[in-house]
């Protein structure tokens, strides 16, 4: 009689790759306080695996931040428009807004690490500043841009229903916050709206 596959993670890689991805969907749930031993359940890992294949909590969510970095960081690739670099920033964001929501929870609960975790040279706002083609307005519009990027995926239900934004004016409400976004930070045609941008 053949036994059921398992479908634990095994090796390395495949550890390291279902820890990650359940760490990064925990803490972006319940904060970087979450026990390591609930991580370790859901990613069906035990608890040793974690600490051989990817070290301790911090280490942990040190992987977990910099593979969200890495990510935003390749979305960028290519670019030296800065409204466009920030529309792509966006539009990823919403799309997976775990690693913004534990950027918030880090900012609430900076005490919940022991070690400083982001490498501030890694970041894809660093990429942004030095775009050139064309560039941010100045800092002061790119940290707008940037308050836009990873606050609207984490608020962006209850603002549109403080709002009383219907169903159909929050069709590609994305795309259309991320054009804003962009003039902004480039600061062509920010004065002017397109259709629906109008509360």
């Amino acid at each position: 009689m053949d036994s059921p596959k398992s479908d634990r993670p095994t090796g390395r890689a495949a550890v390291r790759r279902a820890v990650l991805g359940t760490a990064r969907r925990i803490f972006a749930a319940r904060g970087p306080r979450a026990p390591l031993r609930e991580v370790a359940d859901a990613a069906e890992v035990n608890l040793g695996l974690i600490h051989r294949h990817v070290g301790n909590k911090d280490d942990l969510l040190a992987a977990v931040l910099d593979q969200g970095l890495r990510h935003g960081s390749a979305r960028l690739d290519g670019y030296d428009d800065a409204g466009a670099a920030i529309r792509s920033m966006l539009l990823g964001a919403t799309d997976n807004p775990d690693f913004s929501r534990l950027l918030v929870w880090l900012s609430l609960d900076p005490g919940a690490v022991g070690r400083p975790v982001l490498d501030a040279s890694t970041r894809p706002a660093q990429a942004v500043a030095r775009m050139t083609d064309p560039p941010p307005v100045d800092t002061l519009h790119l940290a707008l841009a940037l308050t836009t990027v990873y606050a609207w995926p984490v608020l962006r239900e209850q603002i549109l229903d403080v709002l009383e934004f219907t169903e159909d004016a929050r069709e590609d409400v994305d795309a259309r916050m991320a054009d804003l976004v962009a003039r902004v930070v480039t600061g062509s045609g920010a004065e002017s709206t397109t259709e629906g941008d109008e509360v």
